[in-house]
């Protein structure tokens, strides 16, 4: 009897199933859209990850993994952070709250340090007749025109091409795939290290905001972190973007595979995957 009631239920469901998949079908019959002013539209709303989130607190989850000489796990290592961001660079607290399910016994002594590095950059701008609020704001404003110099240069430094349409999560996005230009020779600082890199982007059509980006190195570039790092040949990276509480389009996962020689000595071989989540709206002042 209880059984039978649920039959209703699953026809409904299997309804539901069968038009939604008619539909993509449809979707994925209509003719693509122009590539040229498809990708004009998605490149003015193209930010970076670090832009976009510095509106935003969230929570980050870090595992490394470790493999032997046959491609075993031998270790995995899992951090938890609570990410405060900020357009200066500076002023990002990645606040380190679990590494392999323990508290960090100096969480407060790092806390007290942010603390600290925050103080002492309101002190300057304080210098320079600046409140935290316009201060930050200018900085985002400085950041941003960066940012648009590169997003600009893209067409220049990448062959674009649009291949397709695919669903992810239920939207269609366009796919494209893109390979650098031997010819051009980048002008920003940024277009002159991913040059180096190939691979596929797909677009969600409705929104015209990056889905998934899947890249590989395809020479071996230098790249400053904390200290310089040589990105090497073969090392693939791959980033997800989704629609956050109906707003913002925001990463939520990213992996990269591959190969790096740190202060071109010694080489390391990664293999870190990022999860981000708990994202909550902050004043962008602040």
């Amino acid at each position: 009897m209880i059984k039978n009631a649920f039959m209703p239920l699953r026809r409904l469901a299997t309804a539901i199933a069968i038009v939604l998949a008619i539909s993509g079908v449809a979707r994925a019959q209509e003719p693509l859209p122009d590539a040229e002013a498809f990708l004009a539209q998605s490149l003015k709303k193209l930010r970076s990850n670090d832009l976009v989130r510095s509106q935003y607190r969230y929570e980050e989850r870090e595992t490394r993994y470790s493999y032997d000489q046959d491609g075993r796990v031998t270790k995995t290592q899992v951090r938890i952070y609570e990410v405060t961001p900020s357009p200066d660079p500076e002023l990002t607290y990645r606040r380190l709250i679990l590494e392999d399910g323990v508290r960090p016994p100096d969480l407060a002594k790092r806390d007290d340090e942010q603390r600290r590095k925050e103080r002492e950059w309101l002190a300057r701008r304080e210098l320079e007749g600046l409140d935290e609020r316009e201060a930050r704001l200018r900085k985002r404003e400085i950041e941003e025109r960066k940012e648009q110099a590169v997003v600009a240069e893209l067409p220049l430094i990448f062959d674009i091409r649009l291949t397709g349409r695919e669903t992810i999560d239920g939207r269609p996005a366009i796919r494209f795939t893109f390979a650098p230009r031997p010819e051009y020779e980048a002008r920003t600082p940024e277009g002159r290290i991913i040059n180096h890199f190939g691979g596929e982007a797909w677009i969600d059509e409705t929104d015209h905001e990056l889905v998934r980006l899947k890249v590989e190195v395809l020479r071996t570039v230098s790249v400053k972190f904390a200290f310089l790092v040589r990105l090497l040949n073969g090392s693939r990276g791959v980033m997800e973007r989704r629609k956050i509480d109906g707003d913002a389009w925001l990463p939520t996962y990213s992996r990269f595979t591959g190969s790096a020689r740190v202060m071109l000595i010694r080489r390391v071989d990664l293999d870190e995957v990022n999860e981000y989540y708990r994202y909550t709206k902050r004043d962008p002042g602040r």
